[in-house]
């Protein structure tokens, strides 16, 4: 045989080996005798080894051919291995799965789905990283990653979405401010103040969905972006922090983003209250793992109750 054995002759090898019969081995692999008997002989001539002891009566094994056994059943194991991790991950069943997210949606909602992935197609991997939005949305436009989540991307180019969540946000005020017991907290009587809020050159879709919604309801107040960024909460601000804990001004959080409150400050529902989108999204050309992950994150939407607002209650800052 010239060039290279191939599986075929490890297949063949292997089924004589283990029946040391060659018509039983020919009747598993469903090939003619003959050809069988072919196909041990080419292994053997590249080898330049006897593999099979042969009489009329028996087979036997050689040395050399019980060293090769346990090879070529590693060799063909690892092949079957591979075909079927192949195949499974063109399905989307196994293989990476990429996600960004932005840091409001790490309590709650990526949890919940990342339980179902675990639980729908555990031989997934994940991997996830916090980004801001803007980040976040140029890292899947990129191809870096393979989804996204954020609330109110700024979405351009190839990108596909689709409405997980919508959800009211409220406001932190000092515990001691005059309108910590309202709830809810009457838009009109934030006019005056302060809002804080992490900057529009991170999260674009976020910060005019909220701000927009704040102007068109008559709020008339200075804005304050948030200058240190650790996460995207007011308290790891010094400034922010300040302005709040002092009473001249407030932020904006999702009752489902913190655990616990930090000491000191209240969570309050608004009223008029801006309710937020929180969207998946992909690239057109993502493949089946992208597809299998947007069709359980609707289902958990679904039965979680998320594209409908829910009602809120004042209090401290939770995960429910």
């Amino acid at each position: 045989m010239s060039g290279h054995a191939e599986l075929r002759h490890l297949r063949a090898f292997v089924a004589v080996a283990e029946e040391l019969h060659f018509s039983r081995a020919a009747k598993r692999l469903n090939v003619v005798q003959q050809a069988l008997s072919t196909q041990i002989r080419q292994l053997e001539d590249e080898l330049g080894v006897q593999l099979l002891r042969r009489t009329t009566r028996s087979v036997e094994l050689t040395e050399a051919g019980r060293e090769l056994l346990g090879h070529a059943r590693g060799i063909l194991d690892s092949v079957s291995t591979a075909f079927e991790r192949t195949r499974r991950t063109a399905a989307g069943e196994a293989g990476l799965l990429a996600i960004s997210f932005t840091p409001t949606l790490a309590d709650e909602t990526l949890p919940l789905l990342v339980d179902e992935l675990h639980a729908r197609h555990p031989d997934v991997t994940l991997q996830m990283c916090e980004m801001w939005q803007a980040e976040a949305v140029e890292a899947v436009k990129a191809g870096r990653f393979d989804v996204g989540l954020a609330r109110c991307p700024t979405l351009t180019g190839d990108l596909e979405c689709a409405t997980l969540r919508q959800e009211p946000i409220g406001v932190i005020l000092a515990g001691d401010h005059a309108l910590a017991d309202e709830t809810p907290v009457p838009m009109a009587a934030l006019a005056a103040m302060t809002l804080t809020i992490w900057p529009r050159a991170l999260s674009p879709g976020f910060f005019d969905e909220v701000v927009g919604f704040y102007r068109f309801n008559g709020f008339d107040g200075p804005i304050h972006e948030f200058e240190y960024l650790s996460s995207g909460v007011f308290h790891t601000d010094p400034a922010a922090r300040a302005r709040v804990a002092g009473g001249r001004a407030f932020s904006v959080a999702f009752e489902t983003q913190f655990h616990p409150v930090p000491d000191g400050f209240v969570w309050r529902p608004v009223e008029p209250a801006p309710v937020v989108p929180v969207h998946l999204f992909w690239r057109s050309v993502a493949g089946p793992a992208v597809q299998n992950f947007r069709a359980l994150a609707l289902d958990v939407a679904e039965r979680a109750g998320w594209t409908a607002p829910r009602p809120v209650r004042g209090g401290a800052l939770r995960t429910p």
